[in-house]
């Protein structure tokens, strides 16, 4: 019984007009219905908060124009000086005195300065830029008396120099031989071979002192250098031929772009501008990358000069100064199809549950620009699906918990430190407060956090059409800022975060690292050229899809043959992976930000997987060769628990070339760790909706860039989803057409009908019953199949398509319909039908006043409570406490059974009994290991808020406990649901302990529904009995009746009434619902009334535990557990059976049953309940496996690294296709021990789990018989570690021991009886035992003993499965033995 407080509006309206202009003030930007801060509004509580420091190092032309930055030679206007700028194919290094140019293959430039380039007395204190263009950098250095110029670009061979007219050449040469020809100097073997060539004005002369070559330059203020090509053998012959180029110096860069949607042609073309400063050549030399060569247009010059070796690959010379190149975009999508129906095992039921684990989720208060953008990615991937699949309602809530977030974001208000953008005119970018990865400090990395909140964006104008017209224009500026398709752009650079040239992003604002530049995660870079091409087609602007298309193709040619070398051409040679994780401007490696860990190697260059990401299956010979690479590297296959192994992301990898497999690993583990930002809801929807369709078919496009062609067992499909208000014919190059309806994905496969399915009641009394309704539209229906779960429960081929479900068992029932036109069809929504209560974990409500223990929230009669009496939105349980369900809650010795890894959004209830009404206080124990604490939580009682928000302060460390005392809580008398909701995490919940302190200052109403009614066939009518409800203060109340759930709709004479008539009862199990309300409160209460025959209503039963299709190692015991309850009676007994065989019964709650030694197999186990009246009920069957352990042990001393003082033991056991390793420390003298799972190759480190004491375990699954795997063992303690030996085993193998066995003696010696009760024989047909060992499974030691070897007593062993190992003088055997 509660009560509800309804909300009474006094309406007031005052109106107090404010016109806002533009912009508020000078401090905030206001851009439609979003705005922006230009004022830096300081730090949060957490110091967070940064901007670059010092002002932009920029010069001449550069001064006035946005600070370009994300560049290659970026250092340069953050710094004084760049010790690390690598054009392709020179490195170079700015000094006080002028320019260092070398030659380092690979690497960074250290001390190398084999030629420096100056004037005479020239001395500053920095180089600045003067002025730059799309491929070029001018540096310049400038004293009192001196100026110099040098110019430089990616690619080009030559670099560029001026000077004042009286300043003197001075050119220092450290390394190498120098030969003066005429105006030439030519260096040779300057670095690692190279050889440099320096180009004066004609009729110039060099003069040298020592090393120390000047020149007047006959008078001008030009020259120039060229590198030339590595192995020249002919240098004065090559320097001659390069000297007509010597003198074409470049003014300006640009790339232009344009994308031909009816071929899907992307064409590219360079230009160089150039000012001929002697001689009759016009052309320069300009370097093509390969991802350049390779896509050179067929109407485009072709490089044919000179080539280089270069980190990037082999540069090839055009004679020339502007070329083209060409791509071919093929298509993307903003999620997949729903065709995973088509999909063996998919279960629309089980979609419908995985939706649900996210679609209540918060977002964090406590977050950053990167996070909160993969959070929000997640949701709405997620919420896309629930679209897909008719769950509006949940695919809503996620739309409005995104509004709320984004435009949070997009809009400041005066005061607020999160949530913002603030612009900084001093370094012309746009900050995202709070930050993260250094966007803010460093301007790392705009490209990559942007692109989630533009896909955000995207998603909002297609589920809220018209949202851009308040918010686009915000949009538009992250998309400014990051990728400005405007050189006259005022506040933001062109390109900030693409370099049109190399091809690709960089991501490092500043370039702050000796190796240059760098981009880590290209995926995400992919990521953000998807979500300009989503927002420019569903905001019809061209200019934006279309700089997302060219980004999205050029970086898609430069992903493959720099961080993938997908045709072999580009690596070093010693390259052990088949990509890099890391390209810098001079190399490239394998490590992340993070890790070393090569399985985030990959990851990294697959997350986030979503519709723009099938470039990554479009080279399938490549895809294959990396998902076997992966496989030999990485625990894949194995199910390694390993955070920087991301067994979703590798999953959708693998389904871009062989989807059943990557659907395989999915179903083989479930019970896998999520990484961040990941939705288990995209995983399986996306698995099987591809596998569904096949690979993709990348040889086929279309005139409309939101489209795909997959292709399975030759069946293509086709793919498009039309962003415009009116239909479209997308047009494929292989002449298919696809009309696409207006705001709608279509694919050829599509049916024209559609239904939704309805049932009469959400709920249902065990065994009882619900009718269910599919309403279709559409025509040419044949017949309509329902489905409980993936198990089809009947059809109906005629309209109305009805069916009633009956005898429905405990649990959450999820049902649906395919809706058939001959063999094609579509799925409805799901409609979940709950079966059973939610109860009081304890049994019976928490008495308050009193304490409540957080992990001891209530439970589900049906089995997990998800959605019924919690929400958590992380799969599994991470603690030990309740482990079948998802709640993460930790039994602590001084806490109790606490709830950590707490997350926004998630929330859990506990029934409570309250002796007397009243305002409580509450003091909670809490741990936060966050240094601005967490939360807010509160409680609500049915909807209803009752407490405050209540924040968790910083306690130190997430183990250090503390207690915080709050007032204000409102409890009504009697027995409640007490709701204790998440609105931020960060923080550890233990007991929270409520104490009266004043009395209410009010008085609910009390229902009472009256006492249960039994009801005896004929009979079908009966009265309810409300009379006993009342108003304690004498207030007038009124009545409403209705039903929660029944086999038939009731019939009520007047459902206003106190106590009306009800009748259209049939057999079954009826709750009915009375609210009593005084005009203010309400209070409720609940009846049931049973129908039956007899005049008993049978009892139900559900086994609780196993779980269906749960295995269990040969010799453990099997635990059987039911919840079984009898409402108009009690219960006498619980039979527990395997098949037809009855195992054994328990007539006391909980009923369970402990099975020990059940044979190997598939077992089906069932419970039988009686009741007081001898009324039956029968649980649902429940299959499990048994399966044969294979075990080898060894016990040893012998270590790799440290050292052991007395040893370890290892065991490997094989239980089907997973093998448990376990480690046991044997020196108890340590203290602090953590394992660590070592694998010899290739080497990986995975912490092992404690399972007692000192001995660890982890499991390794999918592993296949007969395969040898070698792993051992670290174990840390305090003050040191010790590793020990490898240890190879055979999977399947049942070797006993590991160490050195005489396999001649195993026959030799016979052991009987096995299985044993008491005795346990041994004999030895050759030689004389003289020790025997037994060992439980685990490889403890359990029994030792050299005394009657053939005879042993074994009564004090209990039953299971044991290794025994028999020694002799020379040798030992190991056996095993199971004890009954």
């Amino acid at each position: 019984m509660t009560f509800i407080k309804q909300t009474v509006i006094k309406a007031i309206f005052l109106f107090l007009i404010l016109f806002c202009a533009f912009s508020f003030s000078a401090q905030t930007t206001q851009v439609g219905s979003a705005s922006y801060t230009n004022s830096y509004p300081g730090a949060d509580s957490a110091g967070r908060n940064g901007y670059p420091s010092g002002a932009p190092q920029l010069s001449g032309n550069a001064l006035g124009k946005p600070v370009p930055t994300n560049d290659w030679w970026s250092k340069l206007v953050k710094e004084n000086h760049a010790d690390n700028l690598f054009n392709y194919p020179m490195t170079l290094k700015t000094t006080n005195t002028g320019l260092i140019v070398t030659y380092i293959p690979w690497g960074v430039i250290g001390d190398s300065a084999p030629i420096e380039i100056g004037l005479t007395g020239l001395n500053t204190t920095k180089t600045t830029v003067s002025d730059y263009s799309d491929w070029t950098v001018t540096m310049n250095w400038k004293d009192t008396d001196n100026e110099l110029k040098a110019t430089s670009g990616i690619g080009m061979p030559f670099l560029y120099f001026e000077k004042d007219a009286d300043d003197i050449v001075e050119i220092k040469v450290n390394s190498g031989s120098v030969t003066v020809s005429n105006e030439m100097l030519i260096i040779e073997n300057a670095s690692a071979g190279q050889d440099f060539v320096f180009y004066a004005p004609s009729g110039s002369t060099w003069s040298n002192s020592g090393s120390v070559y000047t020149s007047t330059l006959n008078g001008k203020d030009y020259w120039s250098m060229a590198m030339l090509p590595q192995n020249t053998s002919n240098v004065s012959g090559v320097a001659q031929d390069f000297k007509k180029f010597a003198y074409v110096f470049p003014t300006n860069t640009t790339t232009s772009w344009s994308y031909n949607e009816t071929n899907s042609k992307v064409t590219t073309t360079f230009t160089a501008t150039t000012a001929i400063k002697e001689g009759t050549s016009s052309n320069m030399l300009l370097g093509l990358l390969p991802h350049q060569w390779y896509n050179s247009s067929t109407n485009s010059p072709v490089p044919s000069a000179y080539t280089y070796g270069s980190v990037r690959g082999e540069l090839k010379m055009l004679d020339g100064n502007s070329f083209t190149v060409e791509n071919t975009f093929k298509g993307i999508l903003p999620t997949i199809p729903y065709l995973a129906n088509y999909s063996e095992g998919f279960s629309p039921s089980e979609m419908d549950n995985k939706i649900s684990q996210i679609e209540n989720d918060g977002l964090a208060t406590w977050t950053d620009s990167y996070n909160e953008g993969q959070v929000m990615n997640r949701m709405i991937q997620t919420a896309r699906i629930a679209d897909q699949t008719g769950n509006t309602l949940a695919r809503d809530k996620m739309i409005t918990t995104i509004k709320e977030r984004l435009e949070d974001w997009l809009t400041y208000q005066s005061g607020e430190k999160a949530f913002l953008f603030y612009y900084n005119s001093t370094w012309s970018a746009m900050l995202g407060y709070p930050a993260g990865h250094g966007q803010d400090g460093n301007l790392n990395d705009h490209h990559f956090h942007w692109g989630y909140f533009i896909h955000a964006a995207a998603f909002m104008e297609q589920f809220e059409p018209g949202w851009s017209t308040k918010y686009g224009d915000m949009i538009n500026i992250l998309i400014r800022d990051a990728a400005s398709t405007d050189r006259n752009d005022t506040k933001f650079p062109f390109l900030r975060n693409f370099s049109p040239y190399a091809g690709h992003s960089w991501a490092n604002g500043f370039a702050t690292f000796p190796q240059g530049n760098d981009q880590e995660s290209t995926s995400e870079s992919m990521q953000f050229a998807s979500s300009l091409i989503h927002w420019g087609a569903i905001t019809n602007n061209d200019e934006v899809r279309d700089l997302g298309i060219y980004i999205y193709t050029t970086e898609q040619t430069a992903v493959e043959e720099y961080w993938f070398d997908v045709y072999e051409r580009n690596f070093q040679s010693n390259q052990q992976y088949s990509l890099v994780s890391r390209v810098w401007g001079n190399s490239s490696d394998n490590g992340t930000f993070w890790t070393a860990d090569i399985a985030a190697s990959y990851g990294i260059e697959m997350y986030p997987i979503h519709g723009g990401s099938f470039y990554l299956g479009h080279n399938q010979e490549y895809s294959k060769k990396l998902w076997n690479e992966i496989v030999s590297n990485t625990g894949v296959l194995s199910k390694e628990d390993n955070d920087n192994l991301w067994h979703d992301t590798y999953w959708k990898y693998l389904s871009f070339t062989d989807p059943q497999a990557a659907v395989d690993l999915y179903n083989a583990y479930p019970e896998r760790n999520l990484k961040f930002g990941i939705s288990d809801a995209q995983t399986y929807h996306w698995l099987h909706s591809v596998n569904a369709m096949g690979v993709i078919d990348a040889t086929i496009t279309a005139d409309y860039p939101i489209a795909s062609v997959f292709i399975k067992n030759g069946e293509k499909t086709y793919v498009a989803h039309n962003y415009l208000d009116s239909e479209i014919i997308v047009t494929f190059s292989d002449d298919f057409q696809l009309t696409v309806p207006a705001n709608k994905m279509t694919t050829n496969r599509d049916i024209d009908v559609s239904g939704i399915i309805s049932s009469d009641f959400s709920q249902a009394f065990p065994n009882g019953s619900v009718n269910l309704l599919t309403a279709i539209t559409g025509a040419g229906v044949t017949k309509v199949e329902f489905f409980d779960g993936a198990t089809l429960i009947g059809e109906d081929t005629t309209a109305p398509y009805e069916f009633k479900v009956e005898n429905l068992t405990f649990g959450v029932h999820g049902v649906y319909s395919k809706i058939y036109v001959n063999n094609e069809f579509n799925v409805t929504n799901t409609v979940n039908i709950q079966v059973g209560e939610q109860v009081p974990y304890l049994g019976s409500p928490i008495l308050i006043p009193g304490v409540i223990e957080a992990g001891f929230y209530d439970a589900f009669e049906g089995g997990n409570g998800q959605n019924i009496s919690y929400v958590d939105t992380s799969i599994g349980n991470n603690g030990d406490f309740r482990t079948d369900e998802n709640i993460d809650a930790v039994s602590n010795n001084q806490e109790g059974a606490i709830v950590g890894w707490n997350a926004a959004g998630e929330w859990m209830e506990y029934s409570i009994d309250v002796q007397t009404a009243g305002i409580y206080d509450l003091s909670y124990r809490f741990a936060s290991g966050n240094s601005s604490g967490g939360g807010p939580f509160y409680f609500e009682i049915d909807g209803n808020k009752i407490s405050s928000d209540i924040t968790i302060p910083s306690s130190g460390s997430w183990e250090s406990w503390r207690t915080k005392t709050i007032s204000g809580i409102e409890l009504p008398k009697g027995e409640s649901v007490l709701r204790l909701f998440i609105e931020n995490g960060e923080f550890n919940i233990g007991k929270l302990t409520f104490t009266y302190k004043s009395s209410l200052s009010f008085v609910p109403p009390i229902a009472s529904a009256g006492e249960n009614i039994s009801l005896t066939l004929p009979s079908s009518t009966t009265t309810l009995n409300g009379s006993l409800s009342n108003d304690p203060e004498g207030e007038s109340i009124s009545y409403n009746w209705e039903q929660v759930y029944g086999p038939s709709i009731i019939s009520f004479d007047n459902n206003t009434d106190v106590s009306p008539m009800i009748s259209n009862l049939v057999e079954g199990v009826y709750k009915c619902k009375l609210t009593v309300n005084d005009g203010i409160y309400t209070d409720f209460d609940e009846v049931l009334v049973i129908v039956s025959e007899t005049g008993n209503s049978s009892p139900s039963i559900a086994i609780t535990s196993p779980t269906e299709n749960q295995s269990f190692a040969q010799g453990s015991e099997i635990i059987i557990a039911a919840s079984a309850s009898d409402i108009d009676g009690t219960i006498s007994k619980v039979e527990f059976y395997d098949g037809t065989t009855k195992l054994g019964e328990d007539s006391t709650s909980p009923y369970n049953y402990t099975w020990a030694n059940a044979s190997v197999g598939d077992h089906q186990i069932k419970a039988i309940v009686t009741d007081n009246d001898a009324g039956e009920g029968a649980s649902q069957i429940v299959n499990i496996t048994v399966v044969e352990v294979q075990v080898c042990s060894e016990t040893s001393n012998e270590a790799q690294e440290g050292a052991f003082s007395i040893g370890f033991t290892a065991v490997f056991e094989t239980v089907g296709t997973n093998v448990n390793i376990t480690f046991e420390l044997l020196d108890t003298n340590r203290s602090g021990v953590i394992a660590y799972l070592w694998k010899q190759n290739p080497f990986g480190e995975t912490q092992m789990d404690n399972v007692g004491g000192l001995r660890f375990k982890k499991t390794l699954g999918g592993l296949n018989s007969g395969e040898t795997i070698t792993y051992g063992c670290k174990f840390a303690f305090a003050g040191g570690l010790a590793v020990t030996k490898y240890i190879s085993y055979e999977v399947g193998s049942s070797c006993g021991s590991l160490s050195i066995v005489d396999e001649s003696l195993d026959t030799q010696i016979v052991m009987y009886p096995n299985p044993v009760n008491n005795k346990l024989f041994i004999k030895s047909k050759s030689e004389d035992l003289i020790k025997v060992e037994i060992y439980s499974v685990f490889g403890n030691l359990v029994k030792s003993t050299t005394k009657n070897l053939n005879e042993i007593n074994v009564e004090d062993l209990s039953s299971g499965l044991y290794l025994i190992k028999i020694f002799t003088l020379e040798a030992s055997v190991s056996k095993k033995l199971i004890k009954n």
